[in-house]
């Protein structure tokens, strides 16, 4: 991560109320802890000693970053391999290959292909694995996460511990002066919305009649969205980030989640890259 950002997140985590790095490091508590004269399992120990023993994931950010692909948060081998995406079923590094979004980055930054020829097959699409993750902040790809603590499920963290981490996100956004922003997972956009509105006083829900996967809007700063309030609060994600950006939100790509086709979720992608050769300045 470049040394700057580096140093204004961690001003940011030092100053924070209540110190959230350490107050929102508390899983939800496992369905049988709820329960009155419970006593957790031996499975359910193992697997909190197992978490409480995994490393976070650090971002892979950097200052004019082209596209940053934003997690829930690190699964168990992402946080052992410390790469992103790690796990052999996750579906990302195969929609990102078959998309072409790397050449589509070499082509918006006019760099030669020539120089990435490790990572660009003879038909234009690439073949980056997940250690290669860190190595294409170069070409201006980056990747965090909502929560970086490592848990097995998302459904691991609490309410609180991800909405506190939502000023850390848009933090990220604004320091890396992101072009196009890449939510992989409605669940994290749902989050970030219930920031926006509660920080707003309104009340907003996404829906079926205002939610469409993908661009999320073509201009954050004269949106036309169909609802006003969608409007408004990209208005206001814009307005905290301070600079243009296109934001997108993607289906899961981990393998349990099959609420859409493969080539559904890869006609997304392949929109993406479309929009990343053009620039929004």
């Amino acid at each position: 991560m470049d040394e700057s950002i580096r140093k204004q997140l961690a001003r940011f985590r030092n100053h924070d109320d209540g110190d959230t790095a350490t107050k929102y490091r508390i899983s939800k508590p496992h369905k049988t802890q709820q329960r009155k004269s419970v006593v957790p399992t031996k499975k359910v120990k193992k697997q909190y000693e197992l978490n409480s023993d995994l490393k976070d994931l650090q971002p892979s950010l950097d200052k004019n970053l082209v596209v940053v692909f934003i997690g829930f948060n690190p699964g168990i081998q992402s946080s052992i391999q410390q790469h992103h995406y790690a796990h052999h079923s996750n579906l990302f590094w195969k929609l990102f290959n078959q998309s072409k979004i790397l050449p589509c980055v070499l082509e918006r930054l006019m760099l030669p292909f020539d120089d990435y020829s490790q990572w660009i097959r003879s038909d234009g699409s690439s073949a980056v694995k997940a250690s290669d993750d860190f190595e294409l902040v170069k070409c201006k790809i980056g990747f965090t996460d909502l929560v970086l603590r490592c848990t097995k499920e998302a459904l691991e963290l609490s309410f609180d511990e991800k909405m506190a981490n939502v000023p850390r996100l848009i933090l990220e956004f604004s320091l890396t002066n992101v072009e196009n922003i890449v939510v992989v997972g409605k669940g994290i956009w749902e989050i970030v919305v219930k920031y926006l509105s509660k920080s707003m006083g309104i009340k907003f829900k996404l829906t079926k009649s205002n939610f469409d996967w993908g661009l999320q809007s073509q201009n954050a700063n004269d949106s036309t969205h169909k609802d006003p309030s969608y409007t408004q609060l990209l208005r206001t994600l814009l307005k905290l980030v301070g600079h243009k950006f296109q934001i997108f939100v993607f289906p899961n790509t981990s393998g349990l989640v099959t609420t859409m086709k493969f080539d559904e979720k890869l006609q997304l992608w392949l929109q993406l890259g479309e929009k990343i050769k053009l620039s929004i300045n």
